[in-house]
């Protein structure tokens, strides 16, 4: 009986540890005529919302990096965005921008 227990309370709390892991989500980023960037992270195919973590990577034509990170709750059929800019774009523009993000129920 004592075992039972065990092996029912080791499956329940298995189960419900595993309900808040962190998967990744498909970014867009696009450039602003190198002045920004702006990276978004959408739920279109969720009936949940979903809470988003994103990182934001800009790097400069001279090779400086700029980062930006964003985090809240997305809803389904919304987006959350975030944003990198450059600090002087007319001499050093952007010329890529990338987002990772990682979200969960």
């Amino acid at each position: 009986m004592k075992s039972l227990i065990k092996i029912i309370s080791f499956l329940i709390i298995s189960v419900s540890a595993s309900a808040f892991n962190w998967f990744p989500v498909q970014s867009y980023c696009q450039l602003n005529q190198g002045h920004g960037a702006s990276c978004q992270v959408c739920n279109w195919q969720g009936y949940r919302p979903i809470f988003c973590r994103m990182n934001v990577v800009g790097r400069s034509s001279y090779g400086a990096f700029f980062n930006g990170f964003q985090q809240g709750w997305v809803y389904p059929g919304q987006c959350i965005s975030g944003f990198v800019r450059a600090n002087n774009p007319y001499y050093d523009p952007l010329v890529f921008a990338n987002a990772n993000a990682q979200c969960r129920f």
